[in-house]
């Protein structure tokens, strides 16, 4: 079998089972008995979670222990073995690649930027890390969602609402990662993938890598074409670049046996073994996760670290589940948020013709009067989804004091989380937590 062959089938495999569970998502809803959300099967959530989870032992919105799972899997393939992800595993780079194949085949010209034009944008990837981490530091949630294009790609089946309610990631999937694929191919992943920024310094100390024989290579000029992220393997002994995605094609386009090969210092392997040894190691870190209890697709209710109860609420929940998940009465719940009477409590939010699930849930956060929490053990643990009043609660601290301390104007709703009033005020949620921890001293 030739590795081109594997490599496809491994593209076009996850790409149509990851396809295939978003469409199952939008269908059954998420939750215990449902379909796992894009967020729980992405790596890129559990870095941009791992702040908060390493300082605080809290989980953001939406985030889920397999996320993490996948993160620390990822890094100990490209560890070994270089980007492979991104060159046989993510369906955002199956869309570039074959998308620029189809562009060919449709008489699309191939453009490639000048070197020193590429040079510069290939930082750019960098920055959007950096942007998108320190802006969920800041706001305590994933704020990459509404660009994200794989949410917008998982998402498909969700129809014209979630167009509109995340128009940036559906520019992103179809102009950035599809759009221009057609010219540049995987423009995406050269520019402006941030997981690719991620696992690029890994790639560059990485154990295997691509290298090249003096006495076997001929010279013929192939490589350097075959290569879908503009590398020159014809120039190196050892292809050292962290833009290197481990796809093999240089290796396939070789017309000499021994010339280009994956391997180390001592040890040589085909791309074929390569391609196995990955998948292998991936299904591998899966299996280890499903056995030890740690693949778990959806966060708890109840929250991970004792804080509140309220920001873990989902479209996947009826009103009973989030009844039973505030610890307030149902029919306080119509009350408060003006539902008919009659409306359905035993039937998924999202499910329900007519209703924004979001919104509603928004509504609830909002306006039920929530019990008083057991306080978090320390400020840091502080939640975005926590409003001004419940924080004032908790800590005993008068809430105008709160905000003044923090530098935020005095007349803000204090029944309105910190999300909303960060949104609103370009604050900080960090303000708040440094706020509530210098007056508790």
């Amino acid at each position: 079998m030739r590795s081109s062959w594997l490599r496809a089938s491994v593209q076009f495999g996850f790409l149509g089972f990851m396809t295939w569970l978003g469409y199952r998502h939008q269908v059954l809803g998420g939750g215990p008995s449902g379909v796992p959300t894009v967020d729980a099967l992405c790596p890129f959530g559990g870095l941009e979670g791992l702040y908060s989870i390493l300082a605080s032992g809290t989980w953001l919105r939406r985030l889920a222990p397999s996320a993490m799972v996948l993160l620390v899997v990822l890094v100990v393939m490209t560890l070994l073995f270089g980007r492979i992800f991104c060159g046989w595993i993510c369906p955002l780079g199956t869309l570039g690649e074959w998308n620029s194949r189809l562009g060919s085949r449709l008489g699309i010209k191939k453009r490639e930027l000048p070197p020193k034009v590429d040079g510069v944008l290939r930082w750019l990837k960098y920055l959007v890390l950096l942007v998108i981490i320190f802006a969920t530091w800041k706001a305590g949630t994933l704020v990459w969602r509404g660009f994200d294009p794989w949410v917008a790609w998982m998402h498909l089946s969700a129809g014209w609402e979630e167009f509109v309610e995340s128009p940036w990631s559906y520019f992103s999937l179809f102009v950035l990662v599809i759009g221009l694929s057609l010219f540049i191919e995987r423009f995406w992943c050269r520019y402006l993938c941030p997981l690719g920024a991620f696992l690029a310094p890994l790639q560059k100390i990485s154990i295997f890598k691509i290298r090249r024989s003096k006495d076997d290579c001929i010279h013929c000029h192939r490589c350097g074409p075959a290569c879908p992220v503009r590398l020159d393997p014809e120039k190196k002994d050892v292809e050292r670049s962290a833009e290197c995605i481990a796809c093999g094609r240089c290796v396939e386009s070789c017309p000499r046996e021994k010339a280009l090969f994956f391997g180390t210092s001592s040890r040589k392997i085909s791309v074929l073994v390569l391609g196995i040894l990955s998948i292998s190691l991936f299904f591998g870190g899966y299996g280890l996760a499903r056995g030890m209890g740690w693949w778990q697709t959806y966060a708890a209710s109840s929250g991970a670290s004792g804080g509140l109860a309220a920001p873990n609420l989902y479209g996947w929940m009826t009103l009973e589940d989030v009844s039973e998940t505030l610890k307030v009465p149902v029919q306080e719940i119509i009350g408060a948020v003006d539902l008919p009477e009659d409306f359905p409590t035993d039937v998924p939010l999202k499910n329900i013709e007519g209703i924004d699930d979001e919104a509603l849930l928004e509504r609830i956060l909002e306006r039920t009067q929530i019990p008083s929490p057991t306080a978090p053990s320390n400020p840091d643990e502080i939640k975005a989804s926590m409003t001004i009043r419940e924080i004032s609660a908790v800590w005993g601290l008068d809430p105008v004091e709160i905000l003044e301390t923090a530098g935020w104007p005095a007349d803000v709703s204090l029944d309105s989380t910190l999300k909303t009033l960060s949104g609103e005020l370009d604050k900080s949620v960090t303000e708040i937590r440094e706020a509530v921890k210098k007056l508790s001293k």
